[in-house]
């Protein structure tokens, strides 16, 4: 009986760190990431009865995108950094706050596109996943951090469809035509989501 025991700890034990180590294991394939220019230059008001609370959407969905893509994926750079990429990720996000309920509202609407064409002829993303996720967090001490978790846990979702989505993965086997340098500016020239809160 107690070689059972040891035999089936073994077993189990093996099982685990098998599981550990797919997880682990990081998508291959160049991504270059951007957020488009006017998340970083124009806040937005979080709705609020008595308080003026302003957001740059900008550098918080980058930090979340960021540790949320680096745990996925082996090469994932912003595009001032990225060489040779398969596919761009075009991020948008977006956030809205609940006064009553105290809850943030974080949205990550991702667009992939991969570039063959002249850039002053875009060709349209391949994918567009628009995940959203909620933090409960006072608008009243430290906003920025319930903020940055709510994109963290949005983005954590939109990973989930890059993963299983067969479009994106097979784009990340093919090298851009186009470089960096002159497609992710082209991007910021897109129109932004309209939403109706």
């Amino acid at each position: 009986m107690k070689f059972l025991l040891t035999l089936f700890s073994a077993l189990l034990a093996t099982a685990a760190s098998s599981a550990a180590l797919a997880e682990t294991t990081l998508i291959p394939g160049n991504i270059a990431v951007h957020i488009a220019q006017v998340h970083y230059e124009h806040p937005v008001r979080l709705l609020h009865p008595y308080l003026d609370v302003w957001h740059m959407k900008g550098p918080l969905a980058q930090k979340a995108a960021t540790n949320t893509l680096n745990k996925y994926f082996a090469n994932a750079q912003w595009c001032d950094q990225a060489h040779d990429a398969s596919v761009v990720l075009l991020l948008e996000p977006h956030m809205f706050y609940n006064p009553q309920l105290q809850v943030y509202h974080g949205e990550i609407i991702a667009k992939v596109f991969t570039q063959s064409g002249g850039i002053s002829n875009i060709e349209p993303a391949i994918l567009r996943i628009k995940k959203q996720a909620q933090q409960n967090g006072p608008l009243t001490v430290k906003p920025e951090f319930y903020m940055e978790k709510a994109y963290a846990k949005a983005m954590e979702k939109v990973v989930v469809e890059l993963k299983k989505n067969p479009l994106f993965l097979n784009a990340l086997n093919v090298k851009m035509a186009k470089n960096m340098e002159t497609i992710c500016p082209a991007l910021d020239e897109l129109p932004i989501s309209k939403l109706y809160y």
